[in-house]
């Protein structure tokens, strides 16, 4: 069962609190880890195909600092496809000269039946190849600004590929963070909102607590999606077969 973390805060933060706690998943999903993030417009991924437990990558990352107004990360336990960096989520694609970045928690049948024209999977699991249809349906509507009518076309593109199995997903295009859970409920996709007054935040997976209240910018608010509660925070379920849109900390939609 694989496990998905996505942020979307008003400034550049740093994911290590998040990541920290989100890394311990990996004792349960061993076959590889990614986390993405945007400089400006430019998306980074950094993955790789074992646990982000026994990752020397993915500790640093712990004290690196990284900062963006948006991440996207995801810990694998392997479905479709064999162990490799192909096959290791988060996966990123560009349409429309944006960079779009995906990653999804479930297991979809017969999925080859949705049918790829145009953008390809450069590995085999069919959580990459549920990216390309969508990317291939975005670009074959034209999609190249977001307004509610093209939120609601996105949303009929993943419930349509929620009929061939289960599917959670997390995507972005550097400005939007696109969250889907679900119609059946498979796992969980919760949310919390994190933004002053600042307090007190104790990680379930590790004996490690922060005093968020101590944060200097008062400003700072955003929402952090997780298949599970990473803190001890008031998490939230997002609500079965519906997508959520949030752009700079902002839910625009839900």
């Amino acid at each position: 069962m694989c496990e998905l973390l996505g942020l979307s805060f008003n400034k550049t933060v740093d994911a290590n609190l998040s990541f920290r706690g989100f890394r311990h998943r990996g004792d349960d999903n061993p076959d590889g880890w990614g986390l993405a993030y945007y400089e400006k417009n430019t998306a980074k991924v950094i993955k790789e195909d074992i646990s982000a437990m026994e990752s020397k990558t993915a500790e640093s990352l712990i004290t690196k600092n990284i900062k963006s107004k948006i991440f996207i990360s995801h810990v694998r336990y392997s479905s479709v496809g064999s162990n490799s960096y192909n096959n290791t989520h988060p996966f990123r694609k560009k349409l429309f000269d944006k960079d779009f970045i995906f990653a999804h928690n479930g297991s979809l049948k017969n999925f080859s039946e949705l049918i790829l024209d145009g953008f390809q999977p450069d590995g085999e699991t069919d959580s990459e190849h549920a990216f390309c249809y969508i990317l291939e349906q975005l670009n074959k509507s034209r999609i190249t600004y977001w307004d509610e009518s093209n939120f609601d076309l996105l949303e009929d593109i993943l419930r349509e590929i929620n009929e061939f199995g289960t599917f959670n997903c997390i995507m972005s295009d550097g400005e939007y963070l696109f969250c889907y859970r679900d119609m059946k409920g498979y796992n969980n996709l919760m949310c919390v909102e994190r933004k002053a007054p600042f307090e007190y935040v104790r990680l379930k997976d590790e004996d490690f607590e922060i005093n968020l209240a101590e944060e200097k910018d008062l400003k700072q608010r955003g929402f952090i999606i997780a298949t599970n509660s990473l803190t001890n925070e008031n998490w939230h379920q997002l609500e079965q077969g519906k997508l959520i849109v949030l752009k700079d900390g902002n839910i625009l939609r839900r």
